[in-house]
């Protein structure tokens, strides 16, 4: 029996979103005098903007002009907001308010029960670094200065990112910029202590996963002692403990494998497999419990082999937390940042277009960045809660910001498309 037809992106649901950020606790930098326009309205503008995907500051100030009577109402947006007043507000804008505006958004929408792992056994956040464009500044603390052998010197703007990828909406749940003169693996240790910090007591993920890129013994250590689990790939930059996966992995037989699935990815035959191993203490990793490999083998149409690969990881996870089909459901999980959050933003978003789009300012990038992240998740949360009467996929993030972007424009305005907001 086909499910029935199910819109939830409404009006209603779009609004109640970005109220749960906490517009009114943003802080208004602005003098008293010459105040045309509410704070409230021009942050409002700059989110419906984002949330509609919408390519420029000058295109939100045309959506501005042509909100409908009651998204007004609802907004406080008097009338057409300017593109240059906009820019203005994004430039005083504080992205460690915004970072706490998009931790509220997401316990709000945990309350509401959206954010339950309904994809894996456990609650699980996955961990990766975003460059988010190259900028002609390069003085600001959390910019990274380039100097090419070849070509201009160039700042590198590039943050850490936390996605729920146990939910239907994998969600991203905390953004922090990553300091000009560190990499990834020198300040995702104190990214994961805020973000642990942050949700401690929600209850929201019970495990880490990471990249070899975010892999070192001290991460792991402080995951563990939060009494939560971590699983982190590892590669020979990881040391003795990559050495060890190889050695007791490396050897396995497709009959000793824990687990085995096939699927069709484009066109292709993809064959994954899993192999665990127990271990205790093994050198300085004494939480570490068990060492796993998944292999991945993928053929054409004609049965002819196109790639074969390995990945290791470890985890202080015990055997018997989750079998050996868990277990490569959760190691898959963990692309689910990169195809529903990373290249998201890059594709719909334009996230890593050449010119960043909105502002180049390093800290407008971050902010607008927070912004983005902020309506990706109600755009995420909207498009897993509905569903098309002909399948049971949710419906493309195009066909949601389509809807989104319809019932911005007005049906129904007064004289002049003006009104008063007291």
């Amino acid at each position: 029996m086909r499910q029935q037809n199910r819109r939830a992106v409404t009006k209603k649901g779009v609004l109640r979103r970005l109220r749960d950020v906490g517009v009114d606790s943003l802080t208004d930098h602005r003098k008293r005098r010459g105040r045309r326009y509410r704070h409230h309205a021009l942050v409002m503008a700059l989110m419906l903007g984002m949330v509609a995907a919408l390519r420029s500051l000058r295109q939100v100030e045309g959506y501005t002009a042509m909100l409908s009577y009651d998204l007004r109402r609802a907004t406080g947006i008097p009338h057409r907001i300017s593109d240059t007043k906009l820019r203005d507000e994004l430039l005083s804008m504080e992205p460690t308010e915004l970072r706490e505006g998009l931790h509220r958004q997401v316990k709000a929408e945990h309350r509401r029960g959206k954010l339950a792992p309904s994809r894996l056994p456990i609650g699980l956040v996955a961990i990766d670094g975003k460059c988010l464009g190259k900028l002609d500044d390069w003085g600001h603390r959390d910019v990274q200065a380039v100097r090419p052998d070849a070509g201009m010197p160039y700042g590198l703007a590039r943050v850490h990112r936390a996605h729920l990828v146990s939910a239907e909406a994998a969600v991203c749940i905390d953004e922090r910029p990553i300091p000009g003169k560190t990499n990834e693996i020198g300040a995702v240790n104190d990214f994961t202590s805020e973000l642990i910090a942050t949700y401690k007591r929600t209850e929201l993920f019970e495990a880490i996963i990471a990249d070899a890129g975010n892999c070192s013994l001290k991460h792991a250590g402080l995951i563990n002692r939060s009494d939560l689990g971590y699983i982190l790939a590892i590669k020979e930059t990881s040391g003795e403990i990559h050495a060890e996966a190889i050695r007791t992995l490396a050897s396995r037989q497709e009959e000793d494998a824990d687990h085995r699935s096939r699927r069709r990815e484009k066109g292709k035959s993809v064959i994954h497999r899993i192999w665990r191993r127990p271990i205790t203490g093994y050198l300085g990793w004494k939480h570490a419990r068990q060492l796993i490999r998944v292999g991945r083998i993928t053929t054409d149409g004609n049965g002819v082999q196109c790639s074969d690969g390995n990945r290791y990881f470890v985890t202080n996870l015990p055997a018997g937390r989750l079998n050996g089909r868990a277990w490569l459901q959760v190691v898959r999980a963990y692309w689910r940042i990169e195809n529903n959050g990373n290249w998201t933003a890059d594709a719909i978003w334009k996230e890593d277009a050449r010119r960043t789009p909105w502002c180049r300012v390093p800290s407008a990038v971050y902010a607008l960045s927070l912004l983005r992240m902020i309506a990706m998740n109600v755009i995420a949360v909207l498009r897993a809660s509905s569903r098309a009467d002909y399948t049971a996929m949710p419906i493309p993030w195009t066909t949601v910001l389509d809807q989104v972007r319809a019932f911005l424009i007005a049906t129904e305005l007064p004289t002049g498309g003006n009104m008063t907001v007291t």
